[in-house]
């Protein structure tokens, strides 16, 4: 049986790390050929060499995504590469500060709506020209529950995540008409590095918060990965424009 993402040319940006490294060894598992995209080019190279040696194709591309010109440089470098960009994961992102509103500055709320929400929007524009061209495709943005909810701290995370599920209910009905399909995806707690952070690396309270979540434990990287490649893939062809949770019920109002 031919995989998800059997013969198709896409790209994951963000790689090199957490939920997009674990997309990327899944999407090549299911048959894409990828470029993989982050800043740290040793990193890449690794994770681009653990595909090769599973049977599977990456190439990896160093950029910084809150720069316009290195998105038209990916895209550039994926469709000379391999012919086409057949859809696209972006997965990059930073959880910022991650302090209270009245403790944060103007920069550091910039950079995390530069990082977050400006990016996704240039990523978007990038990959859906080139799609259109090749007759239609399918994005996947990550972003995050708390685009619905909140935590202490999260003013710009949340506003920036939000900012994207609104960006793409427009971005579906706009893209629609070239056969392009977006959705995002909204995972709740995720064992990542990036998670870690925003406790502070605090094992106590991070344990806390898997429990919180009704299925008892937090999500693995691999598990958001399926639903994005299920979403890429050719079986959810009559779905776009959502953002879909997927945090083990955490975000259900009252069930705390």
């Amino acid at each position: 049986m031919s995989g998800l993402l059997e013969g198709k040319a896409g790209v994951v940006i963000g790689a090199s790390s957490g939920i997009g490294r674990a997309a990327a060894e899944l999407f090549a598992d299911e048959g894409a050929k990828l470029a993989i995209v982050a800043r740290r080019q040793e990193r890449l190279n690794e994770l681009a060499e653990q595909i090769a040696r599973s049977g599977g194709t990456a190439v990896p591309i160093a950029a910084d995504i809150t720069r316009s010109e290195d998105h038209a440089r990916i895209v550039e470098e994926t469709t000379s590469i391999f012919g086409r960009l057949d859809f696209a994961f972006n997965n990059a992102g930073t959880i910022g500060n991650f302090v209270p509103m009245l403790e944060q500055s103007e920069e550091d709320w910039t950079h995390t709506i530069d990082t977050n929400l400006k990016a996704i929007w240039m990523s978007v524009r990038a990959q859906a020209t080139q799609m259109k061209k090749n007759g239609g495709g399918a994005i996947v943005n990550t972003s995050s529950w708390l685009a619905v909810g909140a935590l202490p701290g999260s003013t710009s995370y949340s506003a920036s995540k939000a900012g994207m599920d609104g960006l793409l209910r427009a971005a579906a009905l706009e893209l629609a008409p070239f056969d392009i399909r977006i959705n995002n995806i909204n995972p709740g707690g995720i064992d990542t590095d990036m998670t870690r952070q925003a406790f502070q690396d605090d094992e106590t309270v991070f344990a806390a918060f898997g429990k919180a979540h009704p299925i008892g434990r937090l999500g693995t990287p691999r598990e958001t990965a399926e639903l994005a490649a299920f979403l890429l893939s050719s079986r959810a062809a009559n779905i776009t424009g959502q953002a879909i949770l997927i945090d083990g019920g955490y975000s259900i109002p009252g069930q705390r």
